[in-house]
């Protein structure tokens, strides 16, 4: 069994972390969205693409369609 896990680190250069992440081991799906290099709201911009994904993936039903 694979187990999976994430992290994100501000680094030395910025005051905010503006990556975002989500695993959603049962399906198998990891989404990464990487900030934007310190742009005003990055951050956010980072978690709605996340939460988007996130969101549009939970009305697909896994066990009865496949993704192409």
């Amino acid at each position: 069994m694979v187990k999976a896990a994430g992290v994100t680190d501000v680094g030395k250069v910025r005051q905010i972390n503006q990556d975002s992440f989500e695993i959603l081991e049962d399906q198998h799906i990891y989404i990464v969205a990487d900030g934007m290099g310190g742009h005003a709201a990055g951050d956010q911009a980072s978690k709605i693409a996340v939460k988007t994904i996130n969101e549009i993936l939970s009305a697909y039903d896994f066990s009865t369609e496949a993704l192409d």
